[in-house]
C-alpha cells in the first residue's frame, strides 16, 4: 500500500514538473503572456497540491511542521548567501529587455556586493547637485540654448514639434549640459530582426574635456533606485554602470541600459514630472557575478512580470568609433 502510494506520489510530481516546464517553453519560444500566466497557476496549484497530499497523508500538524522546516531552510539558505556574496539581493532575476543582447530578460542573476568597475571622476557638492537636478541645459547648433527636465530625448519622445523633428534628423548637433558632465548624441540603428530603424541616441559623454564612449567591459550593478524617482515605481534596476562618482566621501553611480538610449538619470516622464537621480553607494545591492538564462522566468511570472516591456525583440547598436 505504501509503495503504490509513493508510486503515485512520484508519478504525480514528474507530470506536475512536466506541465511547468511545458508551460516555461512554450513562453519562451512565443513570448504569449498566457504560458506565463498558466505557469504561475500551475506552481501555485501544485504547492497547494503537495500541502493537501502530505495533509491527507500524515495529518496538518506534520506537515505544518514539514512546512515550516521547509521555509526555515530556504531563509537560512538566503541570509548565507548574503553573507558570503556581500549582498541584500544576492539572487535576482532580469525583469525587462534594457540590457540586450547582453542580458536577457528572464535571465536568473547572481550579485555579489563586490566594488563595482566603471570611470572614476571626483565632483564637489555644487557639481554633484548639478547632476541630480532633472533640468539640463541644452544646446542645439544655431538654435542656441534652452533648458529642460530629464533630455531632449525624453522629451521629443513625448512630444511633436518642429524642434524634435529636428532633433530626430540631425541628433549630433544636440548636446546637454549637466555640472561638468556634457552629453553628446549621435545616431545609433535599432534592429528587429531584418529590419532596421535609425533613432538618436547617447553617443559619448564629456568629462572635464575628455570623451567617454560606450564601454561594455564595465561591470553591470544592481541598484535601489532612490525613493521618489520614476524608476523606483519599477523596482531595482539592473544596467550598466559608465561613472563612479565620488563627492563629499560618498559615491555615486551614472548607470545606463545597454539596449537603451539614454543614461537613467536623463529619463524623465513629462506626464508625472518624475525624473531619476544617480543612485548612492546606500542605494547599491552589487555587481553581476553570474548570470544563468531562463531561470529567472518563475519568478516574473509569480510576481505578475508575465507581458515583455519596451524594446524586447530590438537591440541598440551604437557608431563605430574610429
Amino acid at each position: 500500500m505504501g509503495k503504490n502510494l509513493l508510486e503515485r506520489y512520484t508519478k504525480n510530481s514528474y507530470a506536475q514538473i512536466g506541465l511547468l516546464a511545458i508551460f516555461l517553453i512554450l513562453y519562451i519560444l512565443t513570448k504569449n503572456s498566457i504560458f506565463g500566466i498558466l505557469f504561475a497557476v500551475a506552481l501555485v496549484a501544485t504547492v497547494v497540491l503537495e500541502i493537501w497530499s502530505g495533509t491527507k497523508s500524515h495529518g496538518w500538524k506534520h506537515e505544518l511542521k514539514d512546512t515550516a522546516i521547509c521555509l526555515g531552510g530556504i531563509v537560512i539558505f538566503w541570509f548565507a548567501l548574503t553573507v558570503i556574496l556581500n549582498s541584500p539581493v544576492p539572487i535576482n532575476a532580469v525583469v525587462s529587455c534594457s540590457m540586450l543582447p547582453n542580458i536577457e530578460r528572464g535571465d536568473l542573476i547572481i550579485v555579489q556586493g563586490a566594488e563595482p568597475i566603471g570611470y572614476e571622476v571626483e565632483l564637489s557638492k555644487e557639481e554633484l547637485d548639478a547632476i541630480q537636478s532633472p533640468e539640463v541645459a541644452v544646446s542645439a547648433g544655431t538654435m542656441g540654448s534652452f533648458k529642460l527636465n530629464g533630455s531632449i530625448y525624453s522629451y521629443c519622445s513625448q512630444h511633436r514639434n518642429d524642434l524634435c523633428t529636428l532633433f530626430t534628423a540631425n541628433p549630433e548637433i544636440f548636446k546637454e549640459t549637466r555640472g561638468p558632465f556634457t552629453f553628446h548624441y549621435g545616431t545609433c540603428t535599432r534592429k528587429q530582426g531584418t529590419i532596421e530603424l535609425l533613432t538618436p541616441c547617447m553617443e559619448f559623454v564629456e568629462f572635464r574635456g575628455q570623451a567617454y564612449f560606450t564601454n561594455l567591459t564595465h561591470d553591470t550593478i544592481v541598484y535601489a533606485p532612490p525613493a521618489g524617482d520614476l524608476y523606483s515605481y519599477t523596482g531595482d534596476i539592473i544596467h550598466r554602470l559608465y561613472f563612479k562618482i565620488n563627492s563629499g566621501g560618498e559615491t555615486y553611480y551614472l548607470t545606463k541600459g545597454d539596449n537603451n538610449p539614454v543614461f537613467d538619470i536623463q529619463v524623465y516622464d513629462y506626464s508625472v514630472m518624475l525624473g531619476n537621480r544617480a543612485p548612492a553607494s546606500e542605494n547599491y545591492r552589487g555587481k553581476i557575478l553570474l548570470q544563468i538564462p531562463y531561470l529567472g522566468y518563475p519568478k516574473l511570472f509569480i510576481s505578475g512580470f508575465v507581458s515583455e516591456t519596451l524594446n524586447c525583440g530590438t537591440t541598440l547598436e551604437y557608431p563605430i568609433v574610429s
